[in-house]
């Protein structure tokens, strides 16, 4: 792996073996833009550095006696993480509390292995990967892999997702976890993170703030466009018309009152429309029925408060939005994000 020019960009965390940056919490896009070389080793090192980067997470190693090590390139521009890895010493990597993120896995060498509750997905020189972090409960990457990777906050691709869409997100975005190597769509992303991370680029990029701008937009572009997901077909039709006044104005009182579940009729006259109108027109601008897009803007908020409040009961906060059915509640959720509400309050 080339060695990449070490910069200087804020706060930087030092100990004994390492140096990390540690971004500080601004209002602005640029709050987190910077590029570094690094190289950490031991457990100890690697859990400060993944909390403080990600989220609380803690690395173990991977075999009895092994040393964990990473060394690198690593870059951040406003919630879009990406790297360029090698792995000298293996380890395990447990999360302590959800990451609100995709996870897009690059190796050029190694496999690295993700488990949920539900599976177990790898990825490989022959296999990107993309995962939901929410749903990781852990990470194992041994040691001699290497890889390129590409994290993206969940919510940057949802608000990015709604404008290219010009409508609201109200179902589940999902993406194909296991992509071949050969498609299209790896080789060019590959590259795209090599040069992100090459000596000669990822010095300039530290002051480059309207490059940052359009970098940060094409990575978060490109995986929506061109890794397969749930939104790919929509993507891939003619622009969509601007939705008509009556569906926006029965839009903004949905998500404005979402705990009161108002008829579809209710919601006609407040919009001043006859209730085939708004019936026709939710389904050709918000693709969906208006019960279900007040049930995705109430899973939304409840999905919120669990995070918000770990104390509060799964039940409480399902009545709080509406959901009298606690099962029903919960294969609703479940079908939303992937997790149950109770699984998610646990982490």
């Amino acid at each position: 792996m080339p060695t990449a020019m070490p910069v200087t960009i804020p706060l930087l965390f030092r100990s004994r073996s390492d140096c990390c940056f540690v971004m500080p919490k601004r209002k602005n896009t640029y709050a987190s833009q910077g590029v570094a070389h690094f190289d950490f080793q031991g457990a100890e090192s690697l859990t400060g550095v993944f909390t403080r980067r990600f989220a609380p997470a803690r690395a173990e190693p991977l075999r009895p006696g092994e040393i964990p090590a990473m060394r690198g390139v690593f870059g951040a521009i406003g919630g879009v993480d990406f790297s360029r890895v090698h792995f000298p010493g293996g380890f395990s990597l447990i999360p302590q509390t959800p990451l609100q993120a995709v996870f897009f896995c690059l190796p050029a060498q190694g496999v690295l292995t993700v488990r949920t509750e539900a599976e177990s997905l790898s990825a490989t020189p022959e296999t990107a990967l993309a995962v939901d972090t929410i749903a990781a409960q852990s990470l194992e990457i041994p040691a001699g892999h290497a890889h390129c990777a590409l994290i993206i906050s969940r919510a940057l691709l949802v608000e990015r997702l709604s404008v290219l869409l010009g409508r609201a997100v109200v179902s589940s975005l999902a993406f194909e976890p296991l992509m071949a190597a050969g498609s299209e769509p790896v080789p060019a992303l590959r590259s795209l993170l090599h040069f992100l991370t090459a000596p000669d680029f990822a010095g300039e990029l530290n002051g480059a703030r309207l490059t940052a701008t359009h970098i940060h937009e094409l990575l978060i572009d490109f995986v929506l466009e061109r890794w397969p997901n749930s939104y790919s077909e929509a993507l891939n039709r003619p622009p969509p018309m601007v939705a008509p006044r009556h569906v926006k104005c029965a839009i903004d009182l949905i998500r404005d009152n979402p705990q009161h579940i108002s008829s579809g009729a209710e919601l006609a006259v407040l919009s001043g429309v006859s209730l085939r109108s708004l019936q026709a027109g939710f389904r050709q601008f918000a693709g969906t029925s208006i019960t279900t897009y007040q049930r995705r803007v109430r899973l939304e908020r409840a999905r919120e408060d669990i995070l918000r409040e770990p104390g509060t009961s799964v039940q409480d906060i399902a009545l709080r939005w509406g959901f009298t059915n606690t099962g029903r509640f919960t294969r609703y959720f479940r079908e939303a994000y992937g997790v149950s509400p109770a699984q998610l309050a646990k982490r």
